[in-house]
């Protein structure tokens, strides 16, 4: 005697298999894509903190007379408004590109690539490592800076200031992202 039903768990079970299936797929690709969003913001922070600690690097060198292993930034002139600033030559192990990324170790030679329009290409900035190391296989620590006097301003509060002014500093650092810190100086009043 035939019901109509015959088969029907068949049907059913092969049905209920391919959606299960496709479920199961839709979870693995899921997957992954989330792995590769959390794997890309992972690198994404990796080199925004390069590029911070990179600023905020430079920005420790901003008015310090320097030693023999560190580069330092002076402003000679503070006159000069909005001045590109680059370490001197000579400085740590005879060039400040401790990354040993730039094809040139004169400071003459990265203020002339340091134009206005150059100075908004990263690729032109000077480099440094965070480890202030030349070994190549510490180039993941390397950024790119950019240092720039921008003007003299008041001295903050406790400063007298007919002998003192705030020198007043932007600092950008690059690896794949760009971080900007301002940042000042009091130091002793220079006439303008």
């Amino acid at each position: 005697m035939a019901t109509g039903e015959d088969g029907f768990a068949l049907v059913f079970s092969l049905v209920m298999l391919v959606v299960i299936t496709l479920l199961g797929v839709w979870a693995l690709n899921t997957s992954t894509l989330e792995i590769m969003i959390s794997g890309n913001r992972q690198v994404f922070e990796e080199n925004f903190n390069m590029a911070e600690g990179g600023a905020m690097s430079e920005s420790g060198k901003l008015g310090y007379a320097g030693t023999a292993t560190f580069p330092w930034y002076m402003v000679n002139d503070p006159s000069l408004l909005n001045q590109l600033l680059v370490p001197p030559v000579g400085v740590g192990p005879g060039k400040y590109d401790f990354g040993g990324d730039l094809t040139s170790g004169s400071a003459a030679a990265y203020a002339a690539l340091l134009t206005p329009t150059g100075a908004g290409d990263p690729t032109n900035w000077p480099m440094e490592n965070l480890l202030h190391s030349i070994a190549p296989a510490d180039n993941r620590m390397d950024y790119s800076y950019l240092v720039t006097y921008l003007n003299p301003d008041t001295p903050p509060k406790g400063y007298d200031a007919a002998m003192f002014s705030s020198y007043k500093f932007r600092i950008n650092g690059h690896k794949n992202t760009d971080v900007e810190v301002g940042g000042m100086k009091v130091g002793v009043k220079i006439a303008i």
